[in-house]
């Protein structure tokens, strides 16, 4: 069946005053991104804007738009010439982000920690955002659960006051949260991975307002090396788990076949 933007377009010519209207390009973005969540779009597969185009009788314009837009939050990678592919990230690709982030984020809480020895710089921001991210785990809602911790991080980039710095990280790390996202979309898990990072987040903070640059970097480093462990062992079950989810289609196909 044919995904069908008419449900979505009922809204977008509301009663003046109530609500505004859905722009065309946020509704094929989230299409977009369900499919990717469904897993009719994996991650490596190439996303062709005609196809969609065609699915959702809308023109490739607004497709493209969309794809720029979903490629900014990281969802896919747009390829000079080639094409736009959902995001995906190996092992190798997630050490390799790590040692850049690490150097990153760490310059990122050594700006905050000597700006807080010289002014008060306000924290509360951080700490509800860590508060909704344990609230998130409690309701087993991954989504947002990254949302949040993305959110925390970029919080601490902006205070830096170093838009180059937030623009590095930006690059580098929203991809890297919106491939978690693709790949722990069912209710959370493992739970105990998400408590330990909230932790982490916890001791940065508290760190910071220490105002001790040499523990708030320690702190970073030890969230940075639990982060990474919990990616690579992330895309390590997830790749066992596809070939036994294919292993137990084939037999159902074929005890299906053995009964006709």
């Amino acid at each position: 069946m044919k995904p069908s933007l008419s449900s979505l377009r009922a809204h977008r010519n509301p009663r003046p005053g109530l609500v505004k209207p859905i722009r065309l390009t946020d509704q094929i973005s989230e299409v977009i991104k369900n499919k990717i969540f469904a897993g009719e779009l994996e991650p490596g597969d190439r996303v062709v804007e005609q196809k969609i185009a065609r699915d959702l009788g809308v023109g490739q314009n607004a497709v493209r738009e969309a794809l720029i837009e979903l490629s900014h939050l990281g969802f896919v990678r747009r390829v000079p010439n080639i094409g736009t592919f959902v995001t995906k990230l190996s092992r190798t690709d997630a050490e390799k982000i790590s040692q850049v982030r690490t150097s990153l984020e760490g310059l990122v809480v050594d700006l905050l920690a000597r700006r807080l020895q010289a002014d008060d710089l306000d924290l509360t921001s951080a700490e509800e955002l860590l508060q909704k991210m344990r609230k998130a785990i409690t309701k087993r809602d991954i989504v947002s659960f990254y949302e949040y911790d993305l959110k925390f991080h970029r919080l601490l980039w902006s205070l830096t006051d170093n838009e180059y710095l937030s623009q590095m990280l930006e690059q580098i790390v929203t991809p890297l949260f919106a491939f978690f996202i693709m790949l722990n979309i069912r209710p959370l898990d493992r739970v105990d991975y998400f408590e330990e990072a909230v932790d982490h987040h916890d001791n940065v903070l508290q760190a910071l307002k220490s105002r001790s640059p040499q523990n708030a970097h320690n702190a970073l480093c030890g969230l940075m090396e639990i982060s990474l462990r919990q990616q690579q062992d992330i895309i390590s079950e997830k790749r066992t788990e596809k070939p036994h989810r294919e292993d137990a289609a084939r037999k159902q196909r074929m005890a299906g076949q053995s009964l006709d």
